[in-house]
């Protein structure tokens, strides 16, 4: 090996081409080496990159923004911190909505400033394009209070509000007829399904005009004989 070696040595000093060659070679061939090493380093960084970045990205959408609500006394020291849990409108609201929905809806008042505001809270409770704005346009082109007005009054009592489903209720209620002057003409009973829905309001007129966002998008009823 040794003399190999050495024989190599006296052939590279006997040709200085021969030795400026191999030297060149050498070195480009240390280069060549080098840049294969920085190639395979940066393509592990790039992919720790991906995978850092991958790990953000589900990361980011596994996080749950917590509101909460924070009391403060007069002089702005906190005073009560705890977190809004979200949860469905209360049974009580929704019962309340519906029987003022029929209420709206079958009341009939001599006062035609009473009237409008009735009418109004129905077409507030009820999301346009939807089977319940078809329907109580319907009741009222056949039972239109302007017309009724001039010889009786109606007067509707909800009796009960009862869940059928998580959206669907059913009610009863009474309807007593009276003339101007007081006397009562008849009573009928009645019973009614309705389906409701709950949407947030948005904007500041949504707000005011149904602040829960408790919207009737369905009914049917009909007379209890």
């Amino acid at each position: 090996m040794n003399a190999k070696k050495n024989e190599e040595a006296r052939i590279l000093e006997s040709d200085p081409f021969l030795a400026g060659r191999t030297e060149a070679a050498e070195r480009y061939g240390h280069l060549a080496k080098n840049a294969a090493q920085w190639r395979r380093i940066s393509l592990v960084l790039l992919i720790c990159c991906a995978a850092c970045v991958l790990a953000v990205i589900h990361m980011a959408g596994q996080i749950t923004v917590v509101p909460y609500i924070v009391q403060v006394d007069q002089h702005g020291y906190e005073i009560a911190v705890k977190p809004v849990t979200p949860s469905r409108v209360d049974d009580r609201l929704l019962i309340a909505h519906i029987g003022r929905y029929i209420w709206s809806l079958k009341t009939v008042f001599t006062d035609p400033e009473a009237q409008l505001h009735l009418m109004n809270f129905v077409y507030n409770s009820t999301p346009a394009g939807t089977a319940a704005e078809t329907r109580y346009r319907e009741h009222f082109r056949g039972s239109n209070p302007v017309n009724i007005n001039k010889t009786e009054t109606i007067s509707v009592i909800v009796n009960t509000v009862l869940p059928l489903s998580a959206e669907t209720w059913q009610a009863e209620w009474t309807e007593e007829r009276y003339t101007l002057m007081g006397n009562k003409i008849r009573t009928k009973h009645y019973r009614g399904i309705f389906t409701t829905a709950v949407v947030t309001p948005q904007t500041m007129q949504e707000i005011l005009v149904n602040p829960l966002g408790i919207f009737i998008t369905d009914f049917t009823f009909s007379e209890i004989l």
